[in-house]
C-alpha cells in the first residue's frame, strides 16, 4: 500500500533534481563569464602594462636626448673652435684670433663639466699632412686616467658630414699619471668600457679636417636611465623594469638599466638571436640596418612581448626613437639611438595575479561544490533507486515481493481500475515443500525455490507479474481484461508445470502445487480483496489434498471464517486453562509393566468440546504458537511424572520449530529443575524431519540435551526418508517405528518390523512399536522379541488422573501365551 509519505518524497526528489540541475547550469555559465572576464581583465591588464612600458621608454628617451644634447653642443664648440683656429691662421697668429680659440677652448671646458659621464673629448687631424695629431685633448676628472681613444679613431667610414655619429661601446686601457696602462694582480692590462660620440669638422670650403671625439662613460649613462652604482649593480640582475639604448645601426647596447657589464660583453655579437634575447632584447630590434627609416617600418606589436632568456621571465616592451628638435644645428635629423623599456610581464601583473587566483579559486570551490553536491545527490539518488528495487524484489529468487504486492501493485491496480480494467490473482502453495526442506536442509530448499521461481517466470505472459510473498508462497497477477478461461487454463499450467520432478544440489526432488484463484467481481474489486479470496480458494485447494487448483467462490468463506475463529481461541487456549495434557502408556512386554507415559495435547474448546490435535496442531505450526504451546507441555509432563512411580518415564515430543529454538536446551534444563523430575526419567521424541537435515547444529543440540541425562527417541521412524545411518550418527536411545508396518505383518511390514528389531539389538538401541491394537500382533511382536509397546490395546491417552488406573491395569492383565506355529 503506499503510504502518504510516498507522493511527497517522490515531488522532493523532482525539486531536488531540478534544484541540482539548475545549479550545474548557473555553474558552467558562471565559469564560462568568470574566464572570460578574467581573459578581458588580463589583456586590459597587459594594456596598462604596455602602456606603462611606452611613458618609461619616453622618460628612457628624454634622458638620452638631453644628454646627446649637450654632447652635440659640445662638438658644436669644437666646429666654432677650428674656425676660429683657421681664421687665426689665414691672419698670421693675430692675438686676438688667438684669444678667441682660448675662449672657446674654454667654453669647451666649462660644457664638459655639465655633460654626466664624459670622461674626454679629442680633436684629431685628418687629411692636413698631420693625420692622427691631437690638435685638442680635454678630460674630466673621471677621464683622466682613461687612455686617449684618439688611437681608435682611423675609420673615416665612420664620420658622417652630416652630425653626430655613436660608435659601439670600445674596451681601452686605464693609465696612470704618466700615460703608463695600469695592471691587475695577474699582470694584464685594466680596461674598461667607453661609448665615442664623434663629428667631422669641416673648413670654410667644406672639407673634412677634423674629427671631435667625446667619450662618454656607458655606466654613467646606465645609471642615468636607472643602474645602481656598484656595488648594488651586481643585484640588479632580477628587475621587473628593465631600460636599454642600443645603437640604431647595428643594435648594440650603450647603456643598460641592469647589469650593464653583461650587456656590454654580448653586445660584441651583436647577431647572434639567444645573445640578442639574453640582454633583454626582441629578435626584431636587434639590429636596424638605417635609421630612422628601418625603425618606422619595424610592426612593433611583433616586439612588444619576449621571451627574456638571461631572467627567465616573459617581458612587455615599449619603444621610442629620440629625434634632436628642429633646427638644433649641426645635429642630425635623429640620434641614432633605440630606446626600449620593457616589463617583467608576471611581476607587473602580480597584483591582477593574485586577485584572478583569489576568484579562481573562489568560482572554483563553488563549482566543485556544486558538482560534489549534485554527485552525492545522484549517487543518493541512484542508490535510493537500487535500493528501492532492491526492497521491491526478493533476494532468493529475483522475483517481485510482498512489498512490491502491496504498494506497486496496488498503484497500478487502482490505475488500471480508472481505465476500465480488472485483475486477476492466483495464489500459489508448494505441497511438500516443508518437508523436503526438513529433510534435505534449507540450500536444497533455497535452490528448489529458485527452480519454481524459474518455472514461473516461463508459464507467464508478458501482462503477468510473479511475486513471491515468502516461504513457499507465490502469486501471478494478470492486469488488464483477464477472461475466466485464460485464467483457469494458466492455473491449470502452473500447477502441471511445478509438479514435474526437479534435480536440486544432486537430488530427485517431486512436489506439487495448490493454486487459488480469484477474479472480480466474485473475488472483490481492489488487490487486497482478490488476495483474500484466493487464499480461501487455495486453502479449500490444500483441505482436499492439494496438486489442483480451486477458483474462488463466495460460499468457501464460512469455512475460511471457522478455521480463523478457532486460531483466535488458540491463542488465547493456554491463557484460559483450556489445555490438558493427557498420557498413554509405554507397556513393557513380558512381564507386563507400564515403563512410561507419553504426554498428548487435548484441547477443551468452550463451545466445539474435545478438539483433537490433528486439527489444531497444524494451525499451531503455522502461527508459531507450536512453541509457548511445547514447552508449557513439557514443564506441565515433568511436573505430573514427578510424582509418579520412581521407574516410570514420561515422553515428550518435540516439533521441529521448538528443536530449532537456540534455548531448547535451557528450557528442558528448566523444567527438569523446576519439577525436580530425574533427567533420565525424561525422554525426549524427535521427528526424522529434524535429524535428516544432518547439520553440525541439530547434533550438537543433541549432545548437549544428552549431557543433561535425558533420553533421546527417534519417533515415526520408517515414515519419511529413513536413513539408517541416522541412528549411527545421532546419539538416539530408542527407536519409535511406526504403527502402519502393522497392517503388514505377513509382508513387507513384517520384514520392516524384524529388520529393525535386528538392527537396534545390534545397535544396543530400545525399540518400541506404536499403534498396538490387537492381541494377535502383540503376539507377533512378543515372538520377534520386540520388549515396548504403546497402543489402544493397552488404553486410549487419559487425564493424568488416570494414570494410576492405568498402572494397575496393564500390572494385572493376564499374558495370552500363542504357540509359535500358529500364524498371526
Amino acid at each position: 500500500m503506499t503510504t502518504p509519505t510516498d507522493p511527497l518524497r517522490r515531488r522532493l526528489d523532482r525539486a531536488t533534481l531540478t534544484a541540482f540541475g539548475g545549479w550545474t547550469v548557473l555553474s558552467l555559465l558562471l565559469v564560462i563569464g568568470t574566464f572570460t572576464s578574467l581573459e578581458q581583465a588580463e589583456s586590459t591588464e597587459r594594456n596598462a602594462v604596455q602602456d606603462r612600458a611606452e611613458a618609461g621608454a619616453k622618460v628612457v628617451e628624454q634622458t638620452m636626448l638631453r644628454e646627446f644634447e649637450a654632447v652635440n653642443r659640445l662638438l658644436d664648440l669644437a666646429q666654432v673652435r677650428l674656425t676660429l683656429a683657421q681664421n687665426v691662421a689665414a691672419k698670421h697668429n693675430d692675438a686676438k684670433g688667438l684669444q678667441d680659440v682660448d675662449a672657446e677652448q674654454s667654453m669647451i671646458q666649462q660644457q664638459m663639466q655639465g655633460i654626466k659621464g664624459l670622461l674626454d673629448i679629442n680633436v684629431v687631424h685628418i687629411n692636413d699632412g698631420t693625420d692622427g695629431t691631437v690638435d685638442l685633448a680635454l678630460h674630466t676628472e673621471d677621464g683622466a686616467n682613461v687612455a686617449s681613444s684618439r688611437l681608435r679613431i682611423d675609420d673615416r667610414a665612420k664620420v658622417s658630414k652630416n652630425g653626430m655619429v655613436i660608435s659601439p661601446p670600445t674596451m681601452v686601457a686605464i693609465t696612470d699619471e704618466n700615460g703608463q696602462p695600469v695592471l691587475d694582480a695577474k699582470g694584464n692590462s685594466k680596461r674598461r668600457w667607453v661609448v665615442n660620440a664623434s663629428r667631422a669638422l669641416t673648413d670654410k670650403a667644406g672639407d673634412v679636417r677634423e674629427v671631435a671625439v667625446v667619450s662618454l662613460d656607458p655606466v654613467a649613462l646606465s645609471e642615468m636611465i636607472g643602474l645602481p652604482p656598484p656595488p648594488l649593480m651586481a643585484l640588479r640582475n632580477d628587475l621587473k623594469e628593465a631600460s636599454v639604448v642600443q645603437l640604431a645601426d647595428t643594435g648594440q647596447i650603450i647603456a643598460r638599466s641592469t647589469n650593464l657589464e653583461l650587456g656590454l660583453r654580448l653586445a660584441v655579437s651583436p647577431n647572434d638571436p639567444v645573445l640578442r634575447q639574453a640582454r633583454g632584447l626582441p629578435d626584431c630590434l636587434a639590429k636596424l640596418d638605417t635609421y630612422p627609416e628601418a625603425f618606422r617600418e619595424v610592426e612593433l606589436h611583433k616586439c612588444h612581448k619576449f621571451r627574456d632568456r638571461e631572467n627567465g621571465v616573459d617581458r612587455l616592451v615599449g619603444f621610442a626613437a629620440p629625434e634632436f628638435p628642429a633646427g638644433t644645428a649641426g645635429a642630425p635629423p635623429n640620434v641614432p639611438l633605440v630606446v626600449s623599456r620593457s616589463l617583467d610581464t608576471d611581476g607587473a601583473l602580480t597584483d591582477f595575479y593574485a586577485l584572478r587566483s583569489i576568484i579562481l579559486s573562489v568560482v572554483l570551490a563553488l563549482v566543485v561544490g556544486a558538482l560534489v553536491a549534485t554527485r552525492l545527490f545522484l549517487a543518493n539518488f541512484l542508490l535510493r533507486q537500487r535500493l528501492g528495487d532492491e526492497a521491491l524484489r526478493d533476494p532468493l529468487t529475483g522475483l517481485r515481493n510482498r512489498r512490491y504486492f502491496t504498494d506497486e501493485m496496488s498503484r497500478k491496480m487502482a490505475n488500471a481500475t480508472r481505465q476500465g480494467e480488472t485483475a486477476a490473482v492466483l495464489l500459489i502453495d508448494l505441497d511438500g515443500f516443508k518437508q523436503v526442506n526438513d529433510t534435505r536442509g534449507h540450500p536444497v530448499g533455497d535452490a528448489l525455490l529458485r527452480d519454481v521461481a524459474d518455472r514461473l517466470r516461463h508459464c507467464v505472459s508478458t501482462n503477468d507479474t510473479v511475486i513471491r510473498l515468502g516461504g513457499d508462497e507465490f502469486a501471478v497477477v494478470r492486469l488488464g481484461r483477464p477472461q475466466r478461461r485464460d485464467v483457469t487454463a494458466l492455473a491449470r499450467y502452473i500447477v502441471n508445470e511445478l509438479s514435474e520432478t526437479y534435480e536440486v544440489e544432486k537430488f530427485h526432488v517431486r512436489i506439487s502445487a495448490s493454486v487459488g484463484v480469484a477474479m472480480p467481481p466474485d473475488g472483490g474489486e481492489d488487490l487486497n480483496d482478490l488476495l483474500r479470496s484466493a487464499d480461501i480458494a487455495l486453502y479449500f485447494v490444500k483441505s482436499e489434498g492439494g496438486s489442483a487448483y480451486q477458483l474462488f467462490d463466495p460460499a468457501m468463506e464460512n469455512s475460511v471464517r471457522t478455521r480463523r475463529a478457532l486460531e483466535i481461541d488458540l491463542r488465547e487456549a493456554l491463557g484460559r486453562g483450556e489445555l490438558e495434557v493427557y498420557y498413554q502408556p509405554l507397556v513393557q512386554i513380558d512381564p507386563h509393566r507400564v515403563s512410561g507415559f507419553e504426554a498428548l495435547l487435548r484441547w477443551h474448546h468452550p463451545t466445539l468440546g474435545m478438539v483433537m490435535p490433528s486439527r489444531f496442531i497444524p494451525v499451531a505450526e503455522e502461527t508459531g504458537l507450536i512453541a509457548p504451546i511445547g514447552e508449557w507441555v513439557l514443564h506441565q509432563a515433568c511436573l505430573e511424572a514427578s510424582h509418579w512411580p520412581e521407574r516410570t518415564r514420561i515422553a515428550v515430543n518435540l516439533s521441529p520449530i521448538q528443536f530449532e529454538r537456540s534455548d531448547i536446551v535451557d528450557i528442558v534444563a528448566a523444567a527438569l529443575r523446576e519439577s525436580r523430575l530425574e533427567p533420565d526419567r525424561l525422554e525426549l521424541e524427535i521427528t526424522e524431519g529434524v535429524v535428516m537435515r544432518d547439520s553440525g547444529d541439530v547434533l550438537a543440540t543433541m549432545r548437549r540435551l544428552r549431557n543433561l541425562g535425558v533420553r533421546l527417541a527417534l519417533d515415526d521412524f520408517g515414515t519419511g526418508y529413513s536413513s539408517l545411518s541416522y541412528l549411527r550418527s545421532f546419539p538416539f536411545d530408542k527407536v519409535k517405528i511406526d504403527g502402519s508396518f502393522l497392517a503388514d505383518l505377513a509382508g513387507d511390514g513384517g520384514t520392516i518390523i524384524r529388520a529393525v528389531l535386528g538392527l537396534c539389538r545390534h545397535l544396543d538401541l530400545d525399540m518400541l512399536v506404536e499403534g498396538v491394537e490387537t492381541e494377535d500382533q502383540l503376539d507377533w511382536l512378543r515372538r520377534e522379541g520386540c520388549a515396548e509397546v504403546q497402543g489402544h490395546l493397552f488404553s486410549p491417552p487419559r487425564p493424568v488422573t488416570g494414570v494410576m488406573e492405568i498402572i494397575h491395569e496393564v500390572a494385572g492383565r493376564a499374558v495370552r501365551r500363542v504357540p509359535a506355529d500358529v500364524k498371526v
